[in-house]
């Protein structure tokens, strides 16, 4: 295949060349009618301009950077040490760039890998893009997997599968399979995610669906908070209602309104909820603290604190736990434990209890010594409703 050379510093006016093209170091290209095509591969060493569209079967940039006023369309791949810069769109089924790649319209590739970072006004579509530095993209994003060491911001909708960033991202809106994040993920608009793992904190400032909720620091969301699972060691705050199967804190929990789940509810340290909670089974081992809560089964954990009226099929109050107001079927009260008005069918109340309200049961009551009782166990045919201001 014949080749063509371009000698250092030269500039030259091109249309078209029937195989490679070479390149010396700060050579400019002038495409004659808008746009070089090169039937072959180009090859430079150290950096070079272009005035025009670029189009070829390669592009290698040794030890330089390349800077195109216009567009990028290259076969097979494009790989510079350093810098891209292109003032148009870019269509290759790999980019490798060193430094920095930007671009001011859109970007079509399969694999995109960057050591520095990349900045794209338009929209992105790719299977992979890696980048070392940072990820900016102004358009939409349609891409499969992303893989960032430091921060990307995604300012338009997006549609991926993978993110995996060590230090913030930044959505804002559109659907997403899996996060992990080692730092701050955060998303502006609505966004629908399967798998989120968080290793600092995550933020969703409107109403949003995550499937499975991981995270080792602080979730914070100001809308309505959709999810199958909720694990968090550190804390969350929600601003509008949760709604989820499973919800599990190690830490500290606070709903402004009520908190809903069709499995279980774990806490470990505090849930503050302004109006309900619901679940299958609730189980305080720490701090929980709402106007109503409600399971088939509560527990409440050795030395827990519960402020709020339980209603339950079968609720344990373990030992030195203090509650207020208990409806249930069978309620079991340990020793130590302090509670204020007790309504069920079948009451068991151990040694070293205090109750300091009604005691009301339909069915059986058994109670041990050394109880301190204000008032005496009553026998009543039917229990009172809870008396709940949910306004």
């Amino acid at each position: 295949m014949s080749e063509k050379i371009i000698e250092r510093g030269q500039v030259v006016k091109l249309d078209r060349v029937e195989g490679n093209l070479k390149i010396g170091r700060d050579a400019t290209l002038v495409a004659e009618n808008g746009t070089i095509v090169v039937t072959g591969s180009i090859t430079a060493s150290r950096d070079f301009f272009c005035e025009g569209n670029l189009v070829a079967r390669n592009l290698r940039c040794k030890d330089g950077s390349v800077e195109i006023n216009g567009d990028l369309e290259i076969e097979q791949y494009v790989n510079v040490d350093k810098s891209l810069s292109v003032n148009g769109h870019v269509i290759s089924p790999e980019i490798i760039c060193g430094g920095t790649f930007r671009v001011d319209k859109y970007v079509t590739s399969e694999t995109i890998k960057i050591g520095g970072k990349m900045k794209v006004q338009g929209n992105v579509q790719a299977e992979t893009v890696t980048v070392g530095g940072t990820l900016k993209i102004r358009g939409e994003s349609d891409i499969g997997t992303i893989a960032v060491g430091g921060v990307v911001k995604l300012s338009e909708k997006v549609d991926i599968d993978l993110i995996k960033v060590g230090g913030s991202v930044s959505v804002l809106t559109g659907t997403i399979d899996t996060v992990d994040v080692g730092g701050v993920f955060k998303a502006i608009d609505k966004v629908e995610i399967n798998v989120l793992s968080v290793g600092g904190s995550a933020r969703f400032d409107e109403d949003s669906f995550v499937k499975e909720i991981d995270v080792g620091g602080v979730v914070k969301a100001l809308g309505d908070l959709k999810f199958e699972t909720i694990d968090v060691g550190g804390s969350v705050k929600i601003e509008g209602n949760a709604e989820g199967i499973s919800f599990k804190v190690g830490g500290t929990a606070s709903c402004n309104r009520s908190l809903t789940c069709s499995g279980d509810i774990n806490i470990g340290g505090t849930l503050n909820v302004a109006k309900v909670v619901t679940a299958d089974k609730i189980n305080v081992n720490g701090k929980i603290r709402a106007i109503l809560i409600k399971a088939r089964s509560v527990t409440i954990g050795r030395k827990a604190l519960v402020e709020g009226t339980i209603t339950a099929d079968k609720i344990l109050i373990s030992r030195r736990a203090e509650v207020e107001d208990v409806y249930g079927k069978d309620i079991r009260i340990s020793e130590g434990a302090r509670a204020k008005n007790i309504y069920g069918a079948d009451i068991t109340i151990e040694e070293g209890v205090r109750i300091t309200g009604d005691i009301l049961y339909t069915d059986a009551i058994f109670i041990e010594d050394d109880v301190r009782l204000v008032k005496e166990p009553k026998k009543v045919g039917s229990l009172p409703s809870p008396k709940l201001d949910l306004e």
